[in-house]
């Protein structure tokens, strides 16, 4: 924008010329009619000051259509526009990904929402996110930044934006979209078929569309759709049957005359991108398929002829300058309803090769973390979120320390990046801390502080910042206390007598010599203060490395202060804090210890913790990703070489252990044919998925349910749809009935309160680990597993590596041949024999043991 631009109400800028970036942003509609409150209300809302909106109402309502007409009408007022096709999340991810590219900040989804943030590049953002599912799930994706505004589009109403739902047309604007496509047509006409479409606007432009490519009458229209509606609403089979109805009308009638376009629209609703690119239509693969639909596709003349038949009777959009098409969501279920199973399933297995075709060569892959998520991990990062949320909503100040174990390469940095995405779309502020390069600095407390203290400031807007600094260097100064006063006193002293000195060095006469006698010293006195007080600062009030070591050795109490002064800045925070620490498993012995420690210190064991006086401050969450055998050997070293004081200090510090899920057979043919991309992926019908969600569904929750459904179901079937059973387990009705099914372990457990919450918060995490891996394992058998690897990790350990040595347990003459002698002791324990055979639930066999570790 340039200072010259008339100002709007508002404050909002009228921009000259084309935006300088315009992404993905389908035509514009010229038979748009009506809608004029609706425009009104949403830039009524952006000129208040609000940054975001969502409109939301019923399929086919014409929430698109209103969007793009806002942003066509607005564009003026704008730098840039990105419209974003919002109906997964994995296409959300790539598009934020693009906007990064083209900014200059990485190809990465994280970088390019934090640029928008930071308003990098500057200038004012419009971001369209259309045909969101579910606000739930997208929330974290929602660009934040001062002069970004963004327009939801979605069918959920639960939205915690500012939001404007959307209603049918009124009878006059269905008139005038009726007369405007077919100025033949006469009002007494127009009414009677917006009465029959209950003045719906897509079944308007199916209708008027229909009756504009044949010239038949409204008559004979009308006549067709109450046969189809009669015929839908019998079988009961569609939600919207009158909206399905003038699809029936109109794909009756391509049936008749156009076989092949009818082929190819089937084809097309199998797609999974929303945009649809005609080059991924050019190319046969050796697969069966239709004689008409071959013609249409591999002859450029038939093809055109299909896509214009298909987009005259508005069954499809097609955007010539770009070269993609896009199917209805709504068009997609009606298609799909009328085709037989054989020919579904040949179309969908046809889409997914084509789909694939577009790049067949083998993509390069890098060892980063990964953006998009092909293992399941962003699930598992929900399950997270949402016990970090619960444990806040119960007890806000109790800290909550959670394990990620796995070995390197487990994918421990991916989940934790899926992680801090959802915890920051949750409302927390998220402290990423990579362990390995803050080892060099030392002591590890202060780089912990450092890192919270830097977020907390980034949190607040700009003039807010300077403020803030002040008022955290006060409470570092009245912490150092009479070391950093006499600096202060030293520093005021040397000032004035090096202002006196530069007075009495200038000489002369006139005003120019007075002028400088005053100015000269008041300059020199304020450098000296100002260099001095930054030094002092970070010398004595712990601002760097330096410093820090230095208060450890002057302070009687430095780590009570720290822990002191960490309570501040949780409570000066605006959000729940959430540290996300990575590669510890990369740092020495030492300092993966005096990490751990200052955790420890700063959360549990600062002395306001046992001041009954001393209200407590909002709690830390700490998640560490770390090989769990890396930790151990690092307190044994430390500590004395034992491995079993390693899980003792492991056990006190965590309350929850995560361990990173196992990769399948079929897990790793899916991930292996996602890198390398191969045209011949099979997949399984999405008939058998869909009936799969159902039965799901239908379990309501229950464990019992859920986890008997999936073991009846084949490998490949529980992958497809193990996300979906996880958030069933998730629901608050499943705790209660879990809580009420474990109860009968309890003897098993340790007479305190602890061992039980841990029992309760490691089988849920457990659970849901090993559903995203697709293995059904019976509830008793992984409560007993859940106990054993509670009570005695390094016999659990021993057992993950080789589940047949359990007969070391079972029968303890195999004892000395399959566990080592310090082990032995614990494996002829006639409580860990008890545990292990257990009814219900036991014998904990090794086929079992491996479904539980998720090696089956």
């Amino acid at each position: 924008m340039t200072h010259g631009d008339p100002p709007l109400p508002g404050g909002q800028v009228v921009r000259d010329g084309p935006p300088t970036i315009w992404y993905a942003v389908p035509p514009r509609n010229p038979r748009f009619v009506g809608r004029e409150s609706v425009l009104k209300r949403m830039r009524e809302n952006f000129s208040r000051g609000h940054h975001g909106l969502a409109l939301t109402g019923m399929g086919g309502i014409g929430k698109t259509q209103i969007a793009l007409e806002y942003v066509f009408r607005h564009v003026d007022e704008y730098d840039a526009v990105w419209w974003t096709s919002a109906t997964d999340l994995k296409s959300v991810r790539d598009s934020f990904a693009e906007l990064g590219q083209q900014i200059g900040v990485g190809r990465g989804t994280h970088a390019a929402l934090r640029a928008l943030a930071g308003d990098v590049p500057p200038g004012k953002w419009l971001v369209v996110l259309d045909g969101v599912p579910d606000f739930t799930e997208i929330d974290g994706y929602l660009p934040r930044g001062p002069h970004v505004h963004f327009i939801v589009t979605s069918r959920d109403s639960q939205s915690h934006v500012h939001k404007i739902d959307i209603d049918v047309f009124t009878r006059l604007e269905s008139v005038r979209l009726l007369t405007l496509r077919d100025t033949g047509m006469t009002v007494q006409d127009a009414d009677r078929i917006a009465e029959a479409m209950g003045d719906l606007p897509l079944a308007l432009e199916q209708a008027a569309a229909w009756i504009a490519v044949t010239g038949d009458t409204p008559e004979n229209y009308l006549s067709m759709f109450d046969n189809a509606l009669k015929e839908l609403t019998s079988t009961g089979e569609l939600p919207q049957p009158d909206l399905s109805a003038t699809w029936t009308v109109s794909l009756r009638t391509l049936s008749e005359n156009h076989p092949g376009a009818e082929l190819l629209l089937g084809l097309l609703t199998f797609f999974e991108a929303g945009w649809i690119s005609r080059a991924d239509l050019k190319t046969v693969p050796t697969v069966e398929i239709p004689a008409a639909l071959e013609r249409v596709l591999t002859d450029a003349v038939e093809q055109s002829r299909a896509l214009r038949e298909l987009n005259r009777y508005m069954l499809v959009k097609i955007d010539h300058y770009r070269g993609v098409l896009q199917v209805h969501r709504l068009v997609r279920a009606a298609v799909q309803q009328r085709l037989d199973e054989d020919t579904a399933d040949q179309l969908g297995r046809l889409a997914s090769v084509l789909e694939d075709r577009v790049a067949v060569e083998v993509e390069w892959s890098t060892d980063t973390p990964a953006e998009v998520d092909l293992l399941k991990r962003d699930a598992l990062a929900a399950t997270l979120t949402q016990r970090l949320t619960e444990t806040r909503q119960r007890d806000p100040r109790s800290s909550l320390l959670i394990h990620l174990d796995g070995a390197w390469g487990s994918g421990k940095s991916t989940l934790l990046n899926f992680l801090g995405r959802r915890l920051a779309g949750s409302g927390y502020l998220v402290v990423r801390f990579d362990a390995w390069q803050q080892s060099r600095l030392s002591p590890p407390w202060w780089a912990l502080l450092s890192a919270l203290r830097r977020k907390v400031v980034t949190d607040r807007r700009l003039w807010e910042r300077g403020r803030f600094r002040l008022r955290e260097t006060a409470e570092r100064a009245r912490r150092s206390g009479a070391p950093y006063l006499l600096a202060l006193i030293l520093l005021a002293v040397t000032a004035g007598g090096l202002a006196l000195v530069v007075r009495a060095a200038i000489g002369g006469a006139g005003p120019f010599a007075e002028v400088l006698k005053v100015a000269a010293p008041v300059v020199t006195a304020l450098g000296v203060l100002w260099t001095g007080t930054r030094v002092a600062a970070r010398i004595l009030l712990w601002g760097s490395a330096r410093g820090a070591r230095l208060f450890e050795q002057s302070d009687s109490n430095p780590m009570g202060r720290v822990a002191e002064h960490f309570d501040w800045l949780l409570r000066t925070s605006r959000k729940p804090v959430v540290f996300l620490i990575d590669d510890l498993d990369r740092c020495k012995d030492v300092q993966v210890v005096e990490l751990l420690e200052a955790i420890q210190t700063l959360v549990r064991d600062a002395p306001r913790r046992h001041d009954p006086d001393a209200s407590l401050p909002p709690a830390a969450y700490f998640v560490i990703a770390a090989d769990g055998a890396w930790l151990r050997k690092a307190y044994a070293a430390e500590y004395g070489a034992t491995d079993s004081l390693g899980y003792q200090f492991l056990d006190k510090l965590f309350q929850l252990t995560v361990p990173m899920p196992a990769l399948s057979a079929t897990a790793q043919q899916r991930f292996l044919g996602r890198l390398l991309r191969p045209g011949s992926t099979e997949s399984v019908p999405w008939q058998e998925v869909e009936q799969a969600k159902e039965r799901i569904g239908d379990a309501d929750g229950n464990e019992q349910a859920v986890v008997g459904t999936l073991a009846a179901m084949s490998p490949e079937l529980r992958d497809a749809v193990a996300v979906d059973a996880t958030n069933a387990l998730l629901g608050a009705s499943a705790r209660t009935q879990r809580e009420h099914i474990l109860r009968k372990f309890a003897p098993l457990l340790p007479p305190n309160p602890r061992s039980i919450k841990l029992f309760l918060n490691n089988y849920t995490i457990l659970r849901a680990v090993r559903t995203l891996e697709g293995v059904a394992v019976d509830i008793d058998s992984l409560a007993l597993w859940t106990i054993l690897r509670h009570r005695w990790p390094a016999v659990a350990d021993v057992l993950q590596r080789d589940p047949d040595a359990v007969r070391g347990i079972i029968e303890p003459l195999w004892c000395t041949e399959t566990f080592p002698d310090e082990l032995q002791e614990a494996a002829r324990s006639a409580e860990l024999r008890a545990v292990v055979l257990h009814r219900p639930g036991g014998p904990l066999t090794a086929d079992v043991i491996r479904q539980c570790c998720g090696t089956a």
